[in-house]
């Protein structure tokens, strides 16, 4: 059974505030999956070339909405995995963006990463309560939905 939180790690009793909440978790969830994965390359780089592996030749405008990235960000992490030699710009199916595809050191990266990642997973998954693990994901795709949709709303 998992153990208790620390009285620190909880959140502030007061403050009912769904994006102070979910950027509270974020923080701490990538914690837990940077120090798992050893450093040689941040969370949101391996979410990002996974993507990519998953959608070779993918533009940023679609990478940005699956990720839910804006486009600056998406245009800065591009730029900087791109800098690294993890990807490389590739044609894309328009030829008003350009797609981009992982190299072999992208590759190599990516998968020296893996490991780590599958530790957090595990540790992560390990620290819920049965069922939670699940629960968590379904909650997060849910909210994702509801704040693309009231951002349509405005």
């Amino acid at each position: 059974m998992p153990s208790q939180p620390e009285t620190h790690a909880r959140s502030l009793p007061d403050l009912h505030c769904a994006c102070a909440g979910l950027r509270r978790a974020a923080r701490l969830v990538t914690q837990l999956y940077s120090s798992a994965m050893g450093g040689s390359i941040e969370p949101g780089q391996f979410a990002l070339l996974s993507a990519l592996r998953e959608r070779p030749g993918a533009s940023q405008t679609p990478l940005g909405r699956a990720l839910g990235l804006d486009k600056t960000t998406m245009s800065r992490n591009l730029r900087l995995i791109g800098k690294n030699g993890w990807i490389e710009p590739v044609r894309s199916g328009d030829r008003r963006q350009r797609g981009y595809r992982l190299t072999a050191p992208g590759e190599k990266i990516l998968a020296d990463a893996k490991p780590g990642w599958l530790r957090a997973q595990a540790r992560l998954r390990g620290a819920l309560e049965p069922g939670e693990w699940e629960n968590m994901l379904r909650a997060f795709d849910r909210t994702a939905e509801a704040a693309l949709a009231a951002q349509q709303e405005e």
